[in-house]
């Protein structure tokens, strides 16, 4: 009887031992998904690309400004002196003049531009004989530009708008796949660290047995059961285990240093001592897919896909782009404009001003001007058509060229990609094939264990083999046990590739990155 419940405790404690948890207080206790959490909020790499799409925003913001009206406002105050160059005029000729003027440009976006201006001016001069000093003009202007081959169209014109937007998917593009490449990063520091913190108790757990049986081996040595040769090999196994122990705490400090760097975990907040303690126990659940569903998804999801389409679109237009602007460049021209004036007009004797005898003036002033011309009083216009033809266009066809080439280019890399997708999901597949066979064995192992396990405690019972024996098989069945949470992190992190691979795994973790739609 107490032989049985001997055999019972050492059991319960070789199970009890290496797989409880206990946080100590220089210890962060976190869970996957709060090492995922982290990694989004605090990952240098992913707030560093947060910002692209940002700043393509900004850029996009920048092309459409080209389309917003712009106002000016002009004024001029001129004095001049000169010699005259006609007798009558006078040997010195002092001129003083002024301009206000306002205009409104808009371009349209078919690709022509729209100036409507209004201007008002003032000339006072000392010449002789003059007949109208000072004079004030006025004018109302509207000119408008529109190209019919060469820049016509809305297609053309929104190039740098729609490349822009483009480019800012594409950054989008780019920051999922920053996140899901992290996402995959966490999750396999994570597990690694998992299986190290768990072999690490293993072999503390095995050690602390060697350490036993060295003590009871140097007893029985002393009263002469045992022989100094099983004190030396008892030696041996504790100077082993001591060393097997260093050797995976380092392991275990690398990794926890390396899940530490990724989730950029705050110093202030774990304090300069405390490590990460993994919450989760390591249990799997088989994932069910099939090849052609993996590949269907894949093509469908992966961002480096999308982004790759978005710079065929880009390199459409530039193609477009490139063929109108071998097109002779014919410009509409059309030109409206209401001229006023008026100021002090001076009536000369018989309307000859070389009299020199003036008979009568007439009022005016700038409003007058201006009323001339908002009265429409003096219509004027003009209708051009200008052609310009390029030699050069017709003979160097280099932009094209170069757009069609590099067009051509993003077809070749999107099919790569393509293809590239298609080898990594085969790799994938035969990865979780194995590693889901593997844990099927280690499973079996851990039972035939456990069955191992139990008949050596009933031979125990009866007597028939020693403490030593037994101890052996419970470490057997701790390791194998081991082997089985090793085998499941393994699938567990191919899962995890295979989510990474599909483009799938913020979806699958239930995870959003701030306001991104991705």
């Amino acid at each position: 009887m107490k032989r049985l419940i001997f055999t019972a405790g050492l059991t319960l404690l070789c199970f009890a031992f290496p797989f409880a948890q206990q946080q100590r207080p220089d210890q962060v206790r976190l869970t996957l998904n709060d090492c995922l959490i982290k990694a989004l909020e605090n990952n240098f790499d992913i707030l560093v690309e947060a910002f692209t799409p940002e700043i393509s925003e900004f850029t996009i913001r920048e092309y459409r400004e080209k389309f917003l009206p712009r106002l000016s406002f002009g004024y001029l105050n001129q004095n001049t002196y000169s010699l005259g160059t006609w007798g009558i005029e006078g040997a010195t000729i002092n001129s003083k003049s002024d301009q206000y003027s306002v205009s409104l440009f808009q371009d349209i976006i078919t690709g022509g531009a729209l100036t409507l201006s209004l201007s008002n001016s003032m000339t006072d001069t000392t010449r002789n004989y003059p007949l109208v000093d000072p004079a004030y003009y006025s004018t109302l202007r509207l000119d408008f530009t529109q190209p019919l081959l060469k820049n016509f169209g809305p297609k053309i014109n929104r190039r740098d708008i729609k490349k822009a937007k483009n480019q800012r998917d594409i950054s989008v593009y780019r920051l999922k796949s920053t996140v899901i490449q992290k996402i995959y990063e966490v999750e396999e520091a994570y597990w690694g660290l998992v299986s190290a913190v768990e072999n690490l108790k293993v072999r503390e757990y095995s050690l602390a047995k060697s350490r036993e049986r060295l003590e009871k081996t140097r007893e029985a040595a002393r009263i002469g059961t045992k022989t100094a040769i099983d004190v030396l090999s008892s030696e041996t196994d504790v100077a082993s285990g001591e060393s097997s122990v260093l050797a995976i705490k380092s392991q275990v400090d690398m990794l926890e240093e390396r899940l530490r760097k990724i989730i950029n975990l705050p110093r202030e907040e774990i304090g300069m001592l405390k490590s990460i303690l993994p919450a989760d126990k390591p249990a799997v659940a088989k994932k069910e897919i099939t090849f052609d569903e993996a590949l269907k998804i894949a093509l469908e999801e992966r961002p480096e896909l999308a982004s790759k389409q978005i710079e065929i679109e880009n390199s459409s237009i530039d193609v477009s782009y490139f063929k109108n602007q071998l097109l002779p460049q014919l410009d509409l021209r059309f030109q409206l404009w209401y001229p006023g004036q008026s100021g002090l007009r001076y009536v000369y004797l018989n309307d000859n001003p070389l009299t020199g005898q003036v008979i009568d003036t007439i009022e005016g002033s700038r409003g007058d001007s201006l009323e001339d011309v908002f009265k429409w009083k003096y219509d004027n216009w003009q209708i051009r058509l200008d052609l310009n033809i390029p030699f050069g266009n017709f003979l160097s066809r280099a932009s094209l060229a170069r757009a069609r080439t590099e067009k051509d280019q993003k077809l070749l890399e999107n099919e790569r990609g393509k293809k590239s997708i298609y080898y990594e999901i085969v790799e994938i597949f035969k990865e979780l094939k194995n590693n889901e066979k593997s844990l099927d064995a280690s499973v079996r192992y851990r039972q035939l264990m456990e069955r191992k396990l139990e008949a050596e405690e009933e031979r125990y019972r009866l007597g028939l083999t020693s403490s030593d024996w037994l101890f052996q098989y419970q470490e057997r069945l701790v390791q194998a046990r081991t082997g089985e949470i090793g085998a499941i992190i393994d699938y567990k992190i191919s899962v995890a590739k295979l989510e990474r691979i599909l483009g799938i795994n913020l979806e699958a973790k239930n995870l959003k990155f701030k306001s991104y739609d991705f």
